[in-house]
Protein backbone atom coordinates (compact mmCIF):
# COMPACT_ATOMS: atom_id res chain seq x y z
CA UNK A 1 0.00 0.00 0.00
CA UNK A 2 1.45 3.16 -0.98
CA UNK A 3 -0.03 6.84 -0.14
CA UNK A 4 1.44 9.83 -2.22
CA UNK A 5 0.67 13.14 -0.67
CA UNK A 6 1.16 17.21 -2.05
CA UNK A 7 4.63 17.54 -0.58
CA UNK A 8 4.38 21.36 -0.59
CA UNK A 9 2.42 22.07 2.24
CA UNK A 10 0.54 21.41 5.65
CA UNK A 11 -2.50 20.10 3.88
CA UNK A 12 -0.89 17.79 2.27
CA UNK A 13 1.33 16.46 5.27
CA UNK A 14 -1.40 16.41 7.37
CA UNK A 15 -3.57 14.47 5.19
CA UNK A 16 -0.65 11.99 4.80
CA UNK A 17 -0.55 11.88 8.14
CA UNK A 18 -3.92 11.00 8.80
CA UNK A 19 -3.41 7.82 6.29
CA UNK A 20 -0.87 6.32 7.86
CA UNK A 21 -2.64 6.95 11.28
CA UNK A 22 -5.20 4.90 9.93
CA UNK A 23 -3.05 2.19 7.59
CA UNK A 24 0.01 2.17 9.35
CA UNK A 25 1.35 -0.13 7.33
CA UNK A 26 1.33 2.64 4.68
CA UNK A 27 4.40 4.04 2.58
CA UNK A 28 4.02 7.64 2.64
CA UNK A 29 5.77 9.01 -0.18
CA UNK A 30 6.06 13.20 -1.19
CA UNK A 31 4.85 14.50 -4.28
CA UNK A 32 4.89 18.31 -6.36
CA UNK A 33 3.59 19.22 -9.44
CA UNK A 34 6.27 19.01 -12.27
CA UNK A 35 7.92 15.80 -10.09
CA UNK A 36 7.95 12.04 -12.52
CA UNK A 37 5.73 9.62 -11.18
CA UNK A 38 7.04 6.22 -10.16
CA UNK A 39 5.33 4.41 -12.28
CA UNK A 40 7.76 1.38 -11.47
CA UNK A 41 6.89 1.10 -8.63
CA UNK A 42 3.30 0.37 -8.48
CA UNK A 43 2.30 -3.05 -8.76
CA UNK A 44 -0.93 -4.54 -10.33
CA UNK A 45 -4.11 -4.04 -8.01
CA UNK A 46 -2.00 -2.20 -5.24
CA UNK A 47 -4.07 -0.34 -2.94
CA UNK A 48 -2.84 3.47 -3.39
CA UNK A 49 -4.08 6.35 -2.06
CA UNK A 50 -3.53 10.40 -3.64
CA UNK A 51 -4.57 12.82 -1.27
CA UNK A 52 -3.80 16.72 -1.85
CA UNK A 53 -2.92 16.07 -5.28
CA UNK A 54 -3.80 14.94 -8.54
CA UNK A 55 -1.28 13.74 -11.61
CA UNK A 56 -1.04 16.17 -14.52
CA UNK A 57 -2.16 15.78 -17.37
CA UNK A 58 -5.15 13.86 -16.25
CA UNK A 59 -4.80 10.96 -18.57
CA UNK A 60 -2.43 9.56 -16.03
CA UNK A 61 -4.58 9.68 -13.34
CA UNK A 62 -6.97 7.38 -15.71
CA UNK A 63 -3.79 5.35 -16.04
CA UNK A 64 -2.66 4.91 -12.50
CA UNK A 65 -7.13 4.05 -11.98
CA UNK A 66 -6.42 0.98 -14.13
CA UNK A 67 -3.23 -0.33 -12.54
CA UNK A 68 -4.23 0.23 -8.90
CA UNK A 69 -7.07 0.61 -6.89
CA UNK A 70 -6.75 3.96 -6.33
CA UNK A 71 -8.49 6.04 -3.47
CA UNK A 72 -8.40 9.67 -4.13
CA UNK A 73 -9.04 12.72 -1.92
CA UNK A 74 -8.84 15.65 -2.74
CA UNK A 75 -10.56 19.59 -3.27
CA UNK A 76 -8.61 21.82 -5.92
CA UNK A 77 -11.62 22.84 -7.95
CA UNK A 78 -9.61 21.88 -12.12
CA UNK A 79 -9.09 18.78 -10.72
CA UNK A 80 -12.19 17.93 -9.49
CA UNK A 81 -13.89 19.44 -12.62
CA UNK A 82 -11.68 17.57 -15.57
CA UNK A 83 -13.10 14.24 -13.14
CA UNK A 84 -16.19 15.43 -13.77
CA UNK A 85 -15.97 15.85 -17.47
CA UNK A 86 -13.96 12.93 -18.25
CA UNK A 87 -16.82 10.69 -15.84
CA UNK A 88 -13.69 9.54 -13.79
CA UNK A 89 -14.09 7.24 -10.75
CA UNK A 90 -11.35 5.94 -8.60
CA UNK A 91 -11.20 2.43 -8.63
CA UNK A 92 -10.85 2.30 -4.66
CA UNK A 93 -13.08 5.33 -3.99
CA UNK A 94 -13.04 8.75 -4.00
CA UNK A 95 -13.77 11.93 -1.44
CA UNK A 96 -13.54 15.02 -3.57
CA UNK A 97 -15.30 18.57 -2.37
CA UNK A 98 -14.13 22.19 -3.05
CA UNK A 99 -14.78 24.39 -0.26
CA UNK A 100 -12.90 22.00 2.32
CA UNK A 101 -9.22 21.35 2.91
CA UNK A 102 -7.80 17.17 1.86
CA UNK A 103 -7.07 16.82 5.82
CA UNK A 104 -10.54 18.07 6.91
CA UNK A 105 -11.81 15.33 4.09
CA UNK A 106 -8.91 12.73 4.77
CA UNK A 107 -10.36 12.83 8.38
CA UNK A 108 -13.93 12.70 7.72
CA UNK A 109 -13.72 9.31 5.33
CA UNK A 110 -11.06 7.47 7.69
CA UNK A 111 -12.53 8.26 10.93
CA UNK A 112 -15.96 9.42 11.12
CA UNK A 113 -16.71 11.47 13.80
CA UNK A 114 -13.49 12.55 15.19
CA UNK A 115 -13.35 15.93 15.44
CA UNK A 116 -9.52 17.94 15.75
CA UNK A 117 -8.62 21.39 16.30
CA UNK A 118 -5.21 21.32 14.47
CA UNK A 119 -7.05 19.27 10.97
CA UNK A 120 -9.98 22.23 11.04
CA UNK A 121 -6.96 25.04 11.60
CA UNK A 122 -5.01 24.07 9.00
CA UNK A 123 -7.71 22.93 6.68
CA UNK A 124 -9.33 26.35 7.27
CA UNK A 125 -6.19 27.92 6.15
CA UNK A 126 -5.99 25.67 3.25
CA UNK A 127 -9.43 26.92 1.28
CA UNK A 128 -8.25 30.73 2.74
CA UNK A 129 -11.24 30.82 5.34
CA UNK A 130 -9.04 32.84 7.69
CA UNK A 131 -10.14 32.25 11.24
CA UNK A 132 -8.50 33.19 14.77
CA UNK A 133 -5.52 30.94 14.74
CA UNK A 134 -5.07 29.74 11.09
CA UNK A 135 -2.33 31.84 10.62
CA UNK A 136 -0.32 31.25 14.01
CA UNK A 137 -0.93 27.18 13.55
CA UNK A 138 0.93 27.64 9.65
CA UNK A 139 3.75 29.44 10.94
CA UNK A 140 3.94 28.01 14.25
CA UNK A 141 4.22 24.57 12.80
CA UNK A 142 6.88 25.52 10.59
CA UNK A 143 9.31 25.05 13.08
CA UNK A 144 8.83 21.00 13.15
CA UNK A 145 9.67 18.94 10.51
CA UNK A 146 6.19 18.18 9.77
CA UNK A 147 6.44 15.35 7.22
CA UNK A 148 4.03 12.25 7.55
CA UNK A 149 6.76 10.39 8.43
CA UNK A 150 7.83 11.83 11.75
CA UNK A 151 4.80 9.85 13.49
CA UNK A 152 5.73 10.77 16.96
CA UNK A 153 4.85 14.78 15.69
CA UNK A 154 1.81 13.82 14.52
CA UNK A 155 0.63 11.19 17.11
CA UNK A 156 0.46 14.75 19.27
CA UNK A 157 -1.37 16.66 16.67
CA UNK A 158 -4.07 13.98 15.90
CA UNK A 159 -4.73 13.04 19.33
CA UNK A 160 -7.16 14.72 22.37
CA UNK A 161 -3.55 15.75 24.07
CA UNK A 162 -3.35 19.95 22.52
CA UNK A 163 -0.27 20.82 24.62
CA UNK A 164 1.68 20.73 21.27
CA UNK A 165 -1.08 22.81 19.25
CA UNK A 166 -1.60 25.57 21.85
CA UNK A 167 2.56 25.60 22.04
CA UNK A 168 2.53 26.01 18.37
CA UNK A 169 -0.41 28.77 18.46
CA UNK A 170 2.11 30.65 20.84
CA UNK A 171 5.05 30.92 19.00
CA UNK A 172 3.50 31.35 16.00
CA UNK A 173 1.99 35.13 16.89
CA UNK A 174 5.42 35.84 17.28
CA UNK A 175 6.75 34.13 13.92
CA UNK A 176 3.97 35.60 12.00
CA UNK A 177 4.70 39.53 12.90
CA UNK A 178 7.97 38.63 11.67
CA UNK A 179 7.40 37.13 8.78
CA UNK A 180 4.56 39.81 7.57
CA UNK A 181 7.54 42.49 7.89
CA UNK A 182 9.88 40.40 6.02
CA UNK A 183 7.13 40.04 2.81
CA UNK A 184 7.04 43.93 3.02
CA UNK A 185 10.42 44.82 2.92
CA UNK A 186 11.17 41.71 -0.08
CA UNK A 187 7.49 42.90 -1.75
CA UNK A 188 8.18 46.44 -2.07
CA UNK A 189 12.08 45.83 -3.35
CA UNK A 190 11.59 42.94 -5.81
CA UNK A 191 8.06 43.57 -7.06
CA UNK A 192 6.83 44.58 -10.59
CA UNK A 193 3.68 45.01 -12.55
CA UNK A 194 2.73 42.55 -15.72
CA UNK A 195 0.03 40.95 -17.65
CA UNK A 196 -1.03 37.30 -18.14
CA UNK A 197 -3.62 36.44 -20.44
CA UNK A 198 -4.86 40.12 -20.05
CA UNK A 199 -4.79 39.88 -16.12
CA UNK A 200 -2.99 42.96 -14.93
CA UNK A 201 -0.73 41.84 -12.00
CA UNK A 202 1.62 42.47 -9.45
CA UNK A 203 4.55 40.07 -9.78
CA UNK A 204 7.53 39.13 -8.08
CA UNK A 205 10.52 36.69 -8.29
CA UNK A 206 9.76 33.82 -5.17
CA UNK A 207 9.40 30.53 -4.64
CA UNK A 208 7.92 28.55 -1.43
CA UNK A 209 5.06 31.71 -0.83
CA UNK A 210 1.33 32.32 -1.04
CA UNK A 211 -0.66 35.57 -1.58
CA UNK A 212 -0.09 37.38 1.62
CA UNK A 213 3.81 38.10 0.57
CA UNK A 214 1.64 40.58 -1.76
CA UNK A 215 -0.09 42.50 1.29
CA UNK A 216 1.70 45.39 0.96
CA UNK A 217 2.10 46.17 -2.68
CA UNK A 218 -1.63 45.18 -4.21
CA UNK A 219 -4.48 47.43 -5.20
CA UNK A 220 -7.58 45.58 -6.12
CA UNK A 221 -8.24 48.95 -7.92
CA UNK A 222 -5.05 48.27 -10.39
CA UNK A 223 -4.39 44.58 -10.39
CA UNK A 224 -6.76 41.84 -10.84
CA UNK A 225 -4.34 39.47 -9.40
CA UNK A 226 -1.23 38.65 -8.04
CA UNK A 227 1.64 36.34 -9.75
CA UNK A 228 4.47 34.06 -8.03
CA UNK A 229 7.77 32.24 -10.06
CA UNK A 230 10.94 30.71 -9.44
CA UNK A 231 13.13 28.42 -11.15
CA UNK A 232 12.77 25.06 -9.59
CA UNK A 233 13.91 21.87 -10.92
CA UNK A 234 15.25 23.12 -14.67
CA UNK A 235 11.48 24.76 -15.15
CA UNK A 236 9.60 27.67 -13.86
CA UNK A 237 7.06 27.11 -11.07
CA UNK A 238 4.55 29.62 -11.04
CA UNK A 239 1.72 30.54 -8.54
CA UNK A 240 -1.16 32.89 -9.27
CA UNK A 241 -3.67 34.70 -7.05
CA UNK A 242 -6.68 36.53 -7.04
CA UNK A 243 -9.59 37.84 -4.68
CA UNK A 244 -11.71 38.93 -7.10
CA UNK A 245 -15.48 37.32 -8.06
CA UNK A 246 -15.58 36.95 -11.70
CA UNK A 247 -11.53 35.57 -11.71
CA UNK A 248 -10.95 32.17 -11.70
CA UNK A 249 -7.08 32.16 -11.78
CA UNK A 250 -7.49 27.58 -11.79
CA UNK A 251 -9.01 28.18 -15.72
CA UNK A 252 -5.23 30.17 -17.08
CA UNK A 253 -3.37 28.02 -15.28
CA UNK A 254 -4.92 24.78 -16.76
CA UNK A 255 -4.53 25.65 -19.52
CA UNK A 256 -0.61 25.66 -19.24
CA UNK A 257 -0.94 22.21 -17.91
CA UNK A 258 -1.40 23.22 -14.24
CA UNK A 259 -4.23 24.36 -11.95
CA UNK A 260 -5.78 24.42 -8.28
CA UNK A 261 -7.75 26.78 -6.64
CA UNK A 262 -10.69 29.43 -8.53
CA UNK A 263 -8.32 32.13 -6.32
CA UNK A 264 -4.97 29.98 -6.36
CA UNK A 265 -3.44 27.92 -8.59
CA UNK A 266 -0.38 27.06 -10.44
CA UNK A 267 1.91 25.53 -13.20
CA UNK A 268 5.11 25.22 -14.47
CA UNK A 269 7.01 25.84 -17.95
CA UNK A 270 10.33 26.53 -19.93
CA UNK A 271 9.45 29.91 -20.77
CA UNK A 272 7.46 32.75 -18.80
CA UNK A 273 4.32 33.61 -20.39
CA UNK A 274 4.75 37.21 -19.06
CA UNK A 275 6.95 40.16 -19.52
CA UNK A 276 9.82 40.90 -16.88
CA UNK A 277 9.31 44.86 -16.61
Amino acid sequence: MKCFYHGSDLDGHCSGAIVKKAFPEAELIGINYGNDFPWDKIQKNEIVFMVDFSLQPFENMERLNKIARLSWVDHHKSAIDEAGARGFFASGGQTLEVGRAACELCLESLFPGIKNETVRLLGRYDVWDLQPGTLELQNGLRMYDTLPTNTDLWQSLLCQDESLLMESLHVGKILLRKKQMDDKIYAKSCSFETEIDGLKVIAVNRGITNSQLFESVYDPEKHDGMLAFVWRKKQWTVSVYSDKKNIDVSLICKTRGGGGHKGAAGFQCKELPFTLK
